[in-house]
């Protein structure tokens, strides 16, 4: 009979924290970005795909201090006027007939109440040039109260970085994992989920093909273990 296969799938792509697993390169990029956020400078976490951008913004989220509200956006695609409604929206505001408007009067208020908005823009590669530069210009004008953080592809267009500027690049996440650092990633997410103690000892059984065979992308060393995670009986071993 062939074994059951896990419910639930621990190297699924995920930006749930509770997923995240500490390596250096991610701990670096988030003390980084703290210490940008803190002194209300924008910051831009910058690395291939797979390395992680969009779970660490979400980490990020929860580190941040209580006066700092963080405000995850996942799709930068919008004009001014969509991105200032939106960003209203998600704070429960009603719709206004000028957004921008009332996103300015609300900064006027944070900033009287010592508090603050921190845009977490993921994708920010994909920001129309004119989107970016009012944002940036918002940002500067706020005396502290809209702060910015932005994930890019390192490959990108620079178009949208550099409508942003000044930004101060972030690019420890760029690292790939050390075999040390895979093997913890592995143990670690399937320490997450109940995996058959076959499933885990297989998995166990190849971690250096693991990390040989992902480079150490964290995506990548993910997508090798569901597969692996994925087959049955000896298939497992091919």
């Amino acid at each position: 009979m062939p074994r059951p296969v896990p419910s639930s799938d621990p190297f699924r792509d995920t930006p749930d924290p509770a997923a995240y697993v500490p390596r250096e390169a991610s701990e670096a990029a988030l003390a980084a970005l703290l210490a940008r956020v803190e002194r209300a400078e924008p910051a831009a976490l910058v690395a291939p795909p797979g390395h992680g951008k969009t779970l660490l913004l979400h980490v990020l989220a929860e580190r941040l201090p209580l006066a700092l509200r963080p405000l995850y956006v996942p799709n930068p695609m919008l004009a001014p006027a969509e991105l200032a409604a939106w960003t209203l929206g998600a704070l429960g505001s009603p719709a206004w007939p000028d957004p921008i408007e009332v996103l300015v009067a609300y900064a006027e208020h944070l900033a009287e109440s010592g508090s603050a908005l921190v845009w977490l823009v993921d994708d920010a590669h994909g920001l129309p040039v004119e989107t970016a530069r009012w944002l940036r210009g918002l940002v500067a004008g706020s005396a502290g109260a809209l702060r910015l953080v932005v994930a890019a592809l390192s490959d990108a267009p620079a178009g949208a970085l550099e409508a942003l500027a000044p930004l101060v690049r972030v690019d420890a996440l760029a690292r790939a994992m050390e075999a040390a650092e895979t093997a913890r990633y592995v143990r670690s997410r399937l320490a997450q989920a109940s995996v058959e103690p076959g499933q885990r000892a297989r998995c166990e059984a190849v971690l250096e093909a693991i990390h040989e065979a992902s480079e150490g992308v964290p995506r990548a060393v993910s997508a090798t273990c569901s597969r692996l995670l994925a087959r049955r009986g000896d298939d497992a071993t091919r």
